[in-house]
């Protein structure tokens, strides 16, 4: 590659914008309320006018912590580098947290801008990402993700939603547990059962909520409707409770989806406590760091699932990837978390036969610019 080139992917800016969506209805999962949704996004752009587009996870807090890493320790560490280097930065940004005790805010930091370079090297190269990333395939199973709570929202209504989340062209459903009683989690999973017939998968997802006791007692409850996975069953750290609950409901079980890191997930696995491998490229560590977790999946002969509820921004990242590997099971398209999607949509993205298809332009496949009037958030650094 020619100097001009290289100078061509050498990074000049990287600016943070964040996307508030506030939500007719006050949904609910088993931890918090959902009066509407937060993204983090974050571009990085080269001297070459190429900018690429990523996402940090910030759910459950402001996102001002996760800002303020990207801005203040990230963003100066890596101007002047260059997008083809992705591996080499993304050592960089996780030094700056080894004396910091950052820990995963310092992950879902890094995750962002990872992605983001990512996408512009792709965009550089007029590359889709997944073709970068090995091009195994150009379409990933796909299934409806929701299942909330809400006042007034019946197992009936939640039943007529993941209906026609399979009438969209989706290979099942998920819907969330741990939220109501036991008698009225069995009714919203009966209902959407029978909404959904025998063939679809249908998913459950806990979120980290119930003791082990209560995990069992409700996976038993719940199996009669042929359970495709039980997510997040208890604690996120209690692995012996995972294997305890994996054991005695006879369920494959799902996660861990919200940890940051390869360390941990190869402890899932090493441990036996979970059929689905599930990572998200928010979280994880980006894009560089959810292919290893994949790989690991692969090594370990567990199918990956992709947790997937932020923008789009999130579900394109994160399909590239899953589209990328042979050991892919699906990915989690959410029905209510769903900024920007319009734009995929716009961009050649569609569901069929079961899968999200991945259409054949550069990067990720999303068209976002910071100086959008969508945004409410920080100035460039750089």
């Amino acid at each position: 590659m020619s100097t001009r080139s290289s100078s061509l992917m050498r990074i000049d800016r990287v600016e943070v914008r964040v996307l508030s969506t506030r939500y007719a209805t006050e949904f609910r999962n088993p931890h918090q309320e959902f009066p509407g949704k937060q993204a983090v996004l974050v571009f990085v752009s080269t001297e070459g006018g190429v900018v690429g587009v990523g996402e940090s996870w910030c759910d459950g807090g402001d996102p001002g912590s996760v800002v303020t890493i990207i801005e203040s320790d990230l963003a100066p560490r890596i101007i002047g580098a260059s997008v083809s280097e992705p591996e080499r930065i993304w050592r960089s940004m996780m030094a700056t947290g080894v004396m910091s005790l950052k820990g995963s805010a310092l992950y879902a930091a890094a995750s962002g801008v990872d992605i983001a370079i990512w996408d512009a090297w792709a965009r550089t190269l007029r590359q889709p990402l997944h073709r970068l990333l090995g091009g195994h395939s150009t379409a990933v199973p796909v299934y409806g993700s929701s299942g909330l709570y809400a006042e007034g929202y019946t197992p009936e209504s939640l039943a007529s939603d993941m209906a026609a989340a399979m009438d969209r062209g989706c290979c099942g459903a998920k819907i969330k547990v741990a939220g109501a009683t036991l008698e009225e989690d069995v009714e919203r999973a009966g209902a959407v059962r029978r909404a959904l017939g025998s063939g679809p998968r249908l998913m459950v997802d806990a979120l980290f909520k119930p003791g082990v006791a209560d995990a069992i007692r409700l996976g038993r409850a719940l199996a009669p409707f042929d359970i495709y996975f039980y997510e997040a069953p208890t604690g996120l750290r209690d692995l012996s409770g995972w294997r305890t609950i994996r054991r005695d409901t006879g369920i494959a079980l799902s996660g861990p989806e919200v940890e940051a890191g390869l360390d941990r997930y190869r402890e899932f696995l090493s441990k036996e406590v979970v059929d689905y491998l599930q990572a998200d490229a928010i979280i994880c560590g980006g894009v560089t760091e959810l292919r290893r977790i994949a790989a690991l999946g692969w090594a370990f002969r567990k199918p990956v699932t992709y947790h997937a509820s932020g923008s789009a921004v999130a579900l394109a990242a994160n399909a590239q990837v899953a589209a990328a590997f042979a050991g892919t099971d699906s990915i989690e398209m959410h029905l209510l978390h769903q900024a920007l999607f319009e734009r995929l949509w716009d961009a050649g993205w569609r569901i069929e036969n079961g899968a999200l298809v991945l259409p054949e332009i550069p990067g990720i496949g999303v068209e976002i610019t910071p100086d959008s009037p969508l945004f409410n958030g920080s100035a460039p650094r750089g």
